[in-house]
């Protein structure tokens, strides 16, 4: 909300100028009086006058210049960009014409021309930090590959057609809000010659009864008066609250000020003066610590860096200290304002001058060791969170990564609205079945066993079909162990550990039964080679691992040959190649006394199994690779059952 701390400069003073004559002068001073004391919505109309009725090119600039900066403090970007780009062709001395400009044009998403105006600004003037700043922004912003991770949606039922903004939640359960409303409830309420828009109220909303938000209401008194208020801020137990008033007496408007009240039996309190040992100055937009100790607040007071700072006042004894700048991590030349401090004592603050997407965006402070030489760490809390429209206000629910905002994204009026914010939690779950590997059907007495570094030691309930599931915890590592008699031990290990996104961890397991036979799929031996082929490691980690799972068992290694070539030669090879197998798993960590190597050349043909029966449509379940059966078949299928008879396969000896 661009226009909101200018808001709290000056109030409506109805009356105080009467606009008469037609003539170019009149119209440009009658809008620049306008101007001076912040009725930008007022001014507008008296500068367009004034520009199209005069003849002169550099009058006509300075006229553009005063209604782009009009548009800018009404948050009406691409009008405010196309008057300064008059202002820049008509040559208008200001030199911060075409910075306006640039970032004017960012500030409405046309991003192209913003890196083109920001560049000719800083070839001009390359020591200006803003100008350089905005050429890494439009980068920023032009980079589509940084994707949000939360999930922003607008509060309809909060909102209304003027500007809603600045949410703070209350309540245990955080279902109630405050906020601030420029919205006229009065059809002749009257219209802010500054903003266009009502007066700046704080109204209140709940959860009702039906788990819904409430229609919001104004706030009465003591809190809402005919002043304008606004930016409320709470204390962590809600009894609290400071919030901005900007009071005008005789016609003349205050500065903004900062009251506090307290909450008692269901009521507020009257408003105190904040007062933290200096008059006359400027205070608004208070944000107060969750000890209630430190109140965050903007001003422009001298000492500053530029344009509106962040300030802090701490509590001692009842009294308020001096006014502290934040510093240059925080500030810079342009304006920092509405801070927030979150409960686990965050500070958030939004920005137009550091890097970011355009408009105000929200940044993240957080406190560095001094020996660093920067007392505070910046962070744009990036897409989603920002946009290139302005983006303030936020609030969180407490420690969740959820809450409100304030944005005037989508608006064509430059009207704020509240979003709410998520960030989808990241959720982890095991699933998967168990089912016997030979018939493919559930194993009954099957069951699944998970342990976890945090302490977990279930059993899991298989269900009818085989199948399991169950929730896991982040940052934790588990072993999951799937058992069942008569069949090889499955072990798996996994691990949650530094997972940023949601994750379901699938086994489906199918257990080896143990008094059959087990070919090594996909170890099939070249013709007269007992060279382990290239992918059979893949297959033996296999079975090392039912050895590492079942360390007690003890295997046989059964090597087979085809029948092709002297019968004598292929159990001598087939031996080497069992011996091969052999010493393999040894060198993984298999006691050699665990296993003993059999060659039984060509004596066995391979018997079809439902398994290999699916991967190949030319053979069927219970078939065996014998020679006659091989002749029946077509000479490329022959080739395969060949290979197919050159297999390994283990078995339990004990």
């Amino acid at each position: 909300m661009r226009t909101f701390l200018r808001f709290f400069y000056a109030l409506i003073i109805p009356g105080l100028f009467l606009v008469q004559g037609c003539s170019v002068g009149n119209k440009f001073s009658a809008g620049k009086k306008a101007y001076d004391i912040g009725e930008y919505n007022r001014a507008i109309p008296l500068f367009k006058k004034a520009y199209s009725k005069e003849k002169n090119k550099y009058t006509k600039g300075e006229v553009s210049y005063y209604l782009g900066e009009s548009y800018r403090h009404i948050n009406l970007p691409i009008k405010a960009a196309s008057a300064y780009s008059k202002s820049v062709r008509y040559k208008y001395e200001v030199k911060e014409a075409e910075l306006y400009m640039a970032q004017s044009f960012l500030n409405a998403g046309k991003f192209d021309k913003a890196l083109a105006a920001f560049e000719s600004y800083y070839d001009k003037y390359p020591l200006e930090k803003r100008a350089r700043d905005g050429i890494l922004s439009c980068k920023l912003a032009m980079n589509d590959s940084i994707k949000s991770p939360y999930t922003i949606t607008k509060m309809k039922i909060i909102n209304s057609k003027y500007s809603d903004f600045c949410p703070v939640y209350a309540g245990k359960d955080f279902d109630q809000i405050y906020f601030t409303s420029m919205r006229t409830d009065k059809k002749k309420r009257k219209r802010n010659r500054i903003t266009g828009q009502g007066g700046a109220d704080i109204y209140f909303t709940h959860i009702d009864a039906k788990g819904k938000w409430a229609k919001p209401e104004a706030m009465k008194d003591p809190i809402n008066t005919e002043f304008d208020e606004g930016t409320g801020s709470l204390t962590s137990d809600g009894k609290t609250m400071y919030f901005t008033r900007c009071r005008y007496e005789k016609e003349e408007a205050t500065e903004p000020e900062i009251y506090s009240m307290t909450r008692a039996g269901g009521k507020w309190s009257e408003p105190v003066l904040v007062q933290p040992g200096i008059d006359s100055v400027m205070m608004a937009h208070p944000a107060i610590s969750p000890d209630g100790t430190t109140l965050y607040f903007v001003s422009d007071m001298p000492g500053g860096l530029g344009g509106k700072d962040i300030w802090k006042t701490t509590n001692t004894g009842g009294e308020w200290s001096a006014p502290v700048n934040m510093g240059s991590d925080i500030n810079t030349a342009g304006d920092e304002m509405f801070p927030y401090v979150r409960s686990d004592g965050t500070l958030y603050f939004s920005s137009d001058s550091h890097v970011g997407y355009g408009g105000l965006d929200i940044y993240k402070a957080v406190p560095k060791e001094i020996a660093t030489g920067s007392i505070w760490e910046v962070t744009n809390l990036g897409p989603g969170i920002n946009s290139f429209a302005d983006d303030f206000g936020i609030a969180f629910k407490g420690t969740l990564d959820e809450g409100l905002l304030s944005s005037s994204r989508g608006s064509s009026r430059g009207v704020d609205n509240i979003f709410s914010f998520e960030l989808p939690k990241v959720e982890f779950s095991l699933e998967g079945s168990v089912l016997s590997s030979k018939t493919g059907q559930p194993i009954k007495g099957a069951y699944v066993r998970l342990i976890g570094t945090d302490g977990t030691n279930i059993k899991l309930t298989i269900q009818e079909d085989g199948e399991f599931s169950m929730k896991l915890k982040p940052a934790t590592e588990y072993v999951l162990l799937v058992a069942a008699k008569g069949f090889f031990n499955h072990k798996e290990k996994f691990s949650t550990m530094n997972l940023k996104e949601s994750k379901v961890f699938k086994y489906d397991v199918d257990l080896l039964p143990t008094e059959t036979a087990i070919m090594l799929r996909n170890i099939y031996f070249d013709q007269k080679s007992y060279e382990l082929p290239e992918g059979a490691k893949t297959e033996l980690d296999r079975l090392l691992r039912i050895m590492l799972d079942n360390p007690s068992m003890k295997i046989e290694i059964v090597a087979h040959a085809d029948d092709k070539g002297d019968e004598t030669e292929n159990l001598i090879l087939s031996q080497k190649r069992a011996e091969e197998v052999m010493k393999y798993l040894i060198s993984k960590g298999v006691p050699k006394e665990n296993l003993t190597s059999k060659g039984s050349g060509m004596s066995k043909p391979l018997v079809v199994d439902r398994n290999l029966a699916s991967d190949y449509r030319f053979l069927k379940d219970g078939d065996i690779l014998s020679p006659e059966f091989i002749k029946r078949l077509k000479r490329s299928n022959q080739a395969i059952a060949h290979k197919l008879n050159r297999r390994i396969e283990f078995k339990i000896v004990e």
